[in-house]
């Protein structure tokens, strides 16, 4: 046969699947004719189809030194080239090196313009940055290269969440939902995004379905969502167990760090400055015996010039700034720190890092405060609760042991009450007259089935309005649509904007009494009404989440406001509601003793959590392993 004959049976073997004869007379024909561009692109593409990356890559380079305007191998050699970079990317992204991460992956977009994997790396890089707008763009761009792309869409739909999008998050993920059911966690997504705009069309089979996929070990659903839904702790506990495995799955060794005159404490959280979780933890930090105990906080997040942030910093012994090291390099400075006990303060809520302790920061590592369940690994030997949040039957469904707190479980301050100024109702947004019903709890909070009982209230208490803390316009919409499908008038549900937190308090003043959300209490909500004077009806249900309202009321002396049962919690709501005087000797008793009592007593609950650190430290010591601990 002549060379093009060689040339032309060759390429038929190629496309008719006979690769290995197809080899043969690509190199038969490149003995004789080494320098030949076409063979030696059509011999790389066939490597490169079997997987074999050096050899394809090898034969492509040889094709372009043969001929540098070869247009296919210089195009196959860019995504070869993106294609390396994408892979490098995605393993800086992993390891948490964003910068280096961003770096690289606009490289790839630049070397392969035209590779869906460049432009979706750089969407998913610059979504771990923070840069949404950006991230939406190099969305749109790799969905342009490939518009059925269903990862994109999804990725989308995650990023229009970040961007404060829910409309347009949920419009994405439904349609991903429909075209893949399973893919990971998008289930649950759609049902948080649809709690945030109060979108409750099908809530019950919703989250039917989630519990059904979580009992089969399905990941349809992240932890943090879990607790906004009726669920069990072993139902929570299941998909803490399944989320973990997802993303953690190398354990690390402890260090082994001997005692000393103190123990080093550390924190570590993202919400070490203007948060609802930095407000609980600054007098607190402050408050530790330094005689016995060294406080080291760990930082990954948060505005660096916030007021709180400077306070916690003044409170602790050493703070430090770890937002752009890696999990394991935080783990091996908080070795170097020799870290007695470390503390977990984010557990699986937004900007956690629980890869940290999966590394071995600590010889003991706690999960605390910040997350109301289990984290479902043995990663973490203790958790802070009490006898509300972690009664002893719920032992079991905690992959922890129990640390029981002799009252709440939830540090306070009665500090921040003084700077509190007077506000008139006018000022905050509303009427002369009218009992007023509030819940500053996140919307997301809100479900049928308490709405429900809300607006009953409404309609029984004539006059009475429900104060809500403001969110999305959608959801807003959707409440007051909810409220007349219910026989109450839209004007009667009013929203209060967010404010600076001294503004925020003063609000209470003009609140008669504090409604509580059923499935995810309020928890420094809940804290703040009764530091203010406003009395707070709950109900105790069944998981973490769902029971702080219990905790908090039994530690400030109101434990006659804790109920059962739906219908005892709207009985005796409405009671207060309508007996001016059973309420107003509520509000007496907080007045009175609110800031004095143990909820808000920093000191006490210093030594109590101190306590728990030396329990759990002579244990280890001794080379016992952990074990639960009630303190009296």
């Amino acid at each position: 046969m002549t060379p093009e004959e060689v040339f032309h049976k060759a390429t038929e073997l190629h496309r008719g699947g006979r690769l290995e004869e197809a080899a043969a007379l690509y190199d038969r024909l490149l003995k004789v004719f080494p320098a030949h561009a076409d063979t030696l692109h059509l011999r790389g593409m066939l490597e490169l189809g079997r997987g074999q990356l050096a050899a394809g890559t090898a034969f492509i380079d040889r094709a372009l030194a043969a001929n540098p305007d070869h247009p296919e191998a210089k195009r196959v050699r860019a995504e070869l080239a993106g294609d390396a970079l994408v892979v490098q990317a995605e393993a800086f992204l992993k390891a948490r090196l964003f910068t280096s991460a961003l770096e690289v992956s606009e490289k790839a977009v630049t070397v392969a313009p035209q590779s869906f994997d460049a432009h979706f790396v750089r969407a998913t890089v610059l979504r771990a940055c923070g840069n949404v707008q950006a991230a939406l763009a190099a969305c749109d761009a790799a969905l342009a290269l490939d518009p059925e792309s269903v990862r994109a869409l999804a990725l989308r739909g995650l990023i229009f969440k970040d961007a404060k999008q829910p409309e347009r998050a949920l419009a994405d993920l439904e349609c991903v939902l429909e075209i893949d059911p399973d893919m990971d966690l998008i289930a649950g997504e759609v049902m948080m995004l649809a709690l945030q705009i109060c979108e409750w069309d099908g809530f019950t089979q919703r989250n039917a379905s989630l519990l059904a996929g979580v009992e089969v070990g399905k990941a349809v659903v992240q932890p943090y969502v879990m607790t906004f839904l009726p669920s069990s702790p072993a139902q929570q506990k299941k998909v803490a167990e399944t989320y973990f495995a997802m993303n953690n799955p190398l354990i690390g060794r402890r260090p082994v760090v001997s005692g000393g005159e103190r123990l080093r404490i550390g924190y570590f959280s993202s919400d070490l400055h203007d948060h609802p979780i930095g407000q609980l933890l600054v007098d607190l930090l402050a408050a530790h015996d330094r005689t016995q105990f060294e406080v080291i906080a760990f930082s990954f997040g948060g505005d660096p010039r916030s007021p709180t942030r400077e306070r916690i910093r003044r409170s602790c012994d050493q703070f430090i700034d770890v937002l752009n090291m890696t999990d394991g390099e935080i783990a091996n400075l908080s070795r170097e720190k020799k870290v007695h006990i470390a503390l977990d303060i984010n557990g699986y809520t937004a900007l956690s890092r629980p890869g940290i302790f999966a590394a071995g920061a600590a010889p003991l590592q706690v999960n605390y405060l910040g997350y109301p369940g289990t984290l479902g690994t043995e990663v973490y030997d203790y958790i802070i609760g009490d006898r509300f949040v972690t009664p002893p039957q719920h032992f079991a469904d905690f992959s922890e042991r129990v640390v029981t707190m002799p009252q709440s479980y939830q540090p306070n301050t009665a500090a921040t009450r003084a700077a509190v100024r007077p506000l008139s109702r006018a000022e905050a947004g509303l009427p002369e007259e009218g009992f007023v019903f509030c819940c500053f709890n996140s919307l997301a909070k809100i479900t049928p089935d308490v709405f429900d009982v809300w607006m009953r209230l409404l309609h029984d208490v004539k006059g009475s309005l429900l104060w809500l803390l403001d969110g999305a316009a959608t959801a807003k919409r959707n409440l007051r649509e909810e409220a007349k499908a219910r026989g109450v008038a839209a004007d009667r549900l009013v929203f209060a904007p967010r404010a600076p937190l001294p503004v925020y308090l003063a609000r209470y003043m003009h609140a008669d009494l504090f409604l509580d959300t059923f499935h995810y209490n309020a928890h420094t909500t809940g804290s703040d009404s009764l530091l203010m004077g406003v009395p707070v009806v709950t109900r105790c249900g069944d998981a973490f989440a769902a029971r702080v309202g219990a905790s908090l009321l039994s530690a400030v002396g109101l434990s006659e406001l804790i109920t059962d049962t739906t219908e005892d919690y709207e009985r005796l709501a409405l009671r207060l509601a309508t007996q001016p005087s059973a309420l107003a000797g509520l509000r007496a008793r907080l007045k009175e003793g609110a800031a004095s009592s143990a909820l808000f007593d920093t000191n006490r609950y210093a030594r109590d959590l101190e306590a728990a650190f030396r329990h759990m430290w002579t244990r280890h010591a001794g080379g016992a392993g952990p074990d639960h601990i009630t303190l009296r």
